[in-house]
Parts: structure tokens; C-alpha cells; sequence
């Protein structure tokens, strides 16, 4: 059993990861557990609401998410802490932004779906 969930963790985290990437809300809002909280590599935390309208309206622009490492621990059977890197690039103002991070997300069982529950992000040095 817990490969079939490591697996659809996985799946799960790469379907966020398009969502932010396509802009699509409506996506997020199906992934996201309604207490969730997101907290940045600049230290800004945000609700579900405020995440899902800084990238809908276009204030937060993802281009590419590349997951670089992966792991998923299954913490009883409702529960799943995720570790990796991944590669962000985002649009600014003044061109793209390129940076690697660390980061921890919590998947958790609400009503039988898989749901986002925190996210916590750490920027890394390039190497």
C-alpha cells in the first residue's frame, strides 16, 4: 500500500507544480486543503486564497517548476511529509528569476482526497 501512496504523492505534487506553472485556480483550489498555509523563501506566508489569487492574478508568475529530488514519508495512513529540491524560474519585473530550493509540503487525507496542507520553501545556493 504505501507504494500506491508514495506514488500518487508524487503524482499529486506534480500536477501543484503544473497548476502554478498554467495559472490554473481552479486546479489549485482541488489540490489545496482550505487551511492551508504556504510559507516563501522570503519568508512571506500566505493562506490558500492569498496563494491561489497572487498566482491568478498574475503578481506571481511561474515558467518552469523542476523537481530535482524527491522523497515522500508516509506518516500513518492519512498523512504524507514530502522533502526536495526543485528548480523555480519565475517572471519579475526585470527578466526571469532562476533559483534552486529546498522545500517540505504535507499531504494529508481530507474527505478520501489527497490535500495540500503546508508548504515551507528554503533557497538554495546554486552549485
Amino acid at each position: 500500500m504505501a507504494a500506491k501512496v508514495i506514488d500518487a504523492i508524487r503524482g499529486l505534487e506534480r500536477e501543484r507544480f503544473r497548476a502554478m506553472v498554467d495559472g490554473d485556480g481552479s486546479s489549485l483550489d482541488q489540490l489545496l486543503s482550505d487551511s492551508a498555509t504556504f510559507v516563501h523563501t522570503n519568508g512571506k506566508r500566505e493562506t490558500k486564497q492569498q496563494f491561489i489569487d497572487a498566482i491568478t492574478e498574475g503578481r506571481r508568475r511561474y515558467r518552469q517548476i523542476e523537481i530535482q529530488s524527491q522523497d515522500v514519508l508516509p506518516v500513518g495512513r492519512e498523512t504524507c511529509l514530502i522533502s526536495g529540491r526543485a528548480l523555480i524560474e519565475m517572471e519579475a519585473n526585470n527578466g526571469a528569476l532562476l533559483y534552486p530550493i529546498a522545500y517540505t509540503a504535507i499531504q494529508t487525507q481530507e474527505d478520501g482526497h489527497w490535500r495540500l496542507v503546508a508548504w515551507q520553501a528554503t533557497r538554495c545556493a546554486i552549485e
